[in-house]
């Protein structure tokens, strides 16, 4: 099955999933074209998932490393940086988030680390 179909199939169960070729801006992009990059073990929370566009993010996190975290929308367009909101503790990340106004629809929360990457689906209603 084509890596395309999966990631559609991931969007559709609302599951998380990993990828590390969302928002790629070549639709052709391959894993190997982004050498370095792991998968992410960590499960990613967000509360509550449908959201008004307010919601907690949290997720497990031990390490050293500059993590950044995007709110993107189905188009791939950047929305929020939430980078700065983060507060890291001893073994997690939380963040508070707010994305003022969003129009309804499907978001993408995207969190990289060292070289993990992990992405995570909210519905915004």
């Amino acid at each position: 099955m084509k890596k395309s179909t999966l990631l559609f199939i991931g969007i559709l169960l609302g599951t998380v999933f990993v990828s590390r070729q969302l928002f790629s801006h070549s639709p052709v992009m391959q894993e190997e074209n982004l050498p370095g990059f792991e998968l992410a073990e960590s499960e990613v929370k967000v509360f509550p998932n449908p959201s008004d566009g307010r919601f907690q993010l949290t997720f497990e996190y031990k390490g050293e490393e500059k993590i950044s975290a995007k709110v993107f929308d189905i188009t791939g367009k950047l929305v929020k940086n939430i980078t700065e909101d983060l507060v890291i503790s001893e073994n997690s990340v939380t963040s508070n988030v707010d994305l003022e106004s969003p129009s309804s629809g499907i978001y993408f929360i995207r969190i990289e680390w060292g070289k993990k990457l992990l992405t995570k689906k909210i519905i915004i209603k």
